[in-house]
């Protein structure tokens, strides 16, 4: 299995493209080959910038550091 094929539509992932000074939290939308239009959820304020009205990027394979599961910690 590829690594496209391991990206799940409606997931959350970290990713960061090569022209973002700091990583941002998306949502994936869909994917063309190896390309993938993220809705961002979360990025920091210098990156602001680069984000369109429509809060959605395309990014390449390589920008997606990790999924971002459910995971809940009580103490």
């Amino acid at each position: 299995m590829s690594q496209v094929e391991e990206i799940q539509i409606g997931e959350r992932y970290k990713v960061q493209p090569s022209y973002f000074h700091r990583a941002f939290i998306g949502r994936a939308k869909s994917i063309k080959d190896h390309s993938i239009i993220f809705e961002i959820e979360n990025s920091e304020l210098c990156d602001r910038d680069k984000i369109n009205d429509d809060h959605l990027i395309t990014v390449e394979l390589a920008d997606v550091k990790y999924a971002l599961k459910n995971n809940y910690f009580f103490s």
